[in-house]
């Protein structure tokens, strides 16, 4: 019997829900893609998932994953894009998914709400302290500098050049670029941000080719390179209680530089401090847990139906009948009841070579593509299924 083949396909598993950034790239358009942000981007990073890949290309990839679950994902320049992937990861927390398929090109991932940044590994690691940084920097020049902290969600067209980026997103604070030339030509892929400051933006966008940049009182704008030198810090969004929880964490961590920016925490120290620190938050329930922990918490996959939330995404699935049926149920570590004789009396040929495709479907909908169109039907609970001939 022929063993099925199914190319080219991206088996993407997780919430139904849809909407991404990858491969950051300029932006002029102000409408785009929607993201959640806040409480339910952190929810969604939590959510149990999975990807099944064979041979997918690394930015469609996170494409097709960032628009399952409405998390905005930005892909580093130097990344390859077009690095074909094989990678199964199951029921891991969306965030933990993220960094198995960033880890398996050589590179990292990193959280900074509301997005998941995946680049090297030396600009993964200094991305928010240099976000924090520039944040504290423009809240020090009073009203120049507030005009760069308003939150805006953007959205860009494709071959859109980094410099054409940049210029136009000064327009927001009437801030101006002194040294536009330390901005290497680049063409970038049409993307959307979720709503970010305009500081935030130029630290991604500069940080990409290992610059940032200094803000005067003027509102004149310098690209510089980034040091080595740069302190280690991180931003914790806390609520009210901020000052409170300052005071306590300087006291809990002495090595530790801890300010407040709102209702926000920043503290500047040792990396596997502030890792510490922020595993601690995120596992915390009551009040000095971070914006984003409140709420119920999630069902687990053992009470429901642990299909209920993935979507399927085959783009060339064939191969025999019966050969795909075993090959999706062991791929999806299901049970199958299958009377053979039953559908063969009902005319039915098992080793008939099949095509089928799926575009982000349910579970059902993925079967019913590999079975409808050749007669047969079937009941599903769980991870048991049941397949007969249709009446």
């Amino acid at each position: 019997m022929r063993r099925p083949v199914i190319r080219s396909q991206a088996l993407l598993i997780g919430p139904v829900l849809a909407l991404v950034c990858v491969g950051i790239s300029p932006a002029w358009c102000q409408e785009g893609p929607s993201f959640v942000i806040g409480n339910e981007f952190l929810r969604r990073l939590d959510t149990p998932t999975g990807i099944f890949w064979t041979d997918v290309p690394l930015r469609e990839g996170l494409l097709r994953l960032g628009r399952t679950h409405q998390v905005a994902i930005v892909l580093d320049r130097r990344c390859d894009p077009d690095q074909e992937l094989t990678l199964t990861v199951r029921d891991r927390p969306l965030r933990e998914v993220i960094a198995a398929i960033a880890e398996a090109c050589g590179v990292q991932s990193v959280v900074v709400s509301p997005i998941v940044y995946v680049g090297p590994p030396e600009a993964v690691q200094r991305l928010e302290s240099l976000m924090v940084a520039r944040r504290q920097e423009a809240l020090k020049l009073g009203k120049v500098g507030l005009a760069g902290l308003r939150p805006l969600a953007v959205s860009w067209p494709r071959l859109t050049t980094p410099r054409q980026l940049v210029t136009l997103w000064l327009q927001e604070a009437n801030w101006r670029l002194t040294n536009p030339d330390e901005i290497l030509h680049d063409l970038w892929p049409e993307g959307s941000l979720p709503p970010l400051t305009l500081v935030d933006r130029l630290t991604l966008v500069l940080a990409q080719f290992d610059r940032t940049f200094e803000l005067n009182e003027s509102g004149e704008i310098r690209i510089v390179p980034i040091t080595n030198t740069m302190a280690v810090a991180r931003q914790f969004s806390v609520g009210p209680q901020a000052r409170i929880l300052a005071q306590q964490w300087q006291k809990m961590f002495p090595d530790c530089k801890v300010t407040t920016f709102g209702q926000d925490v920043v503290v500047e120290g040792p990396r596997e401090t502030l890792d510490k620190l922020a595993d601690l938050l995120r596992t915390q329930k009551g009040p000095t847990a971070p914006r984003g922990s409140d709420g119920p918490p999630p069902t687990t996959p053992e009470a429901r139906d642990p299909f209920e939330q993935r979507r399927f995404t085959v783009r060339e699935g064939r191969g025999t009948l019966e050969g795909v049926i075993r090959q999706l149920a062991q791929q999806l570590e299901m049970q199958v009841d299958f009377n053979r004789q039953s559908a063969i009396e009902a005319g039915i040929r098992l080793d008939q070579p099949i095509r089928f495709q799926v575009q982000n479907g349910t579970i059902d909908e993925l079967w019913r593509a590999v079975l409808d169109p050749h007669g047969l039907t079937f009941r599903r609970v769980g991870r048991s299924i049941t397949i007969y001939p249709k009446r």
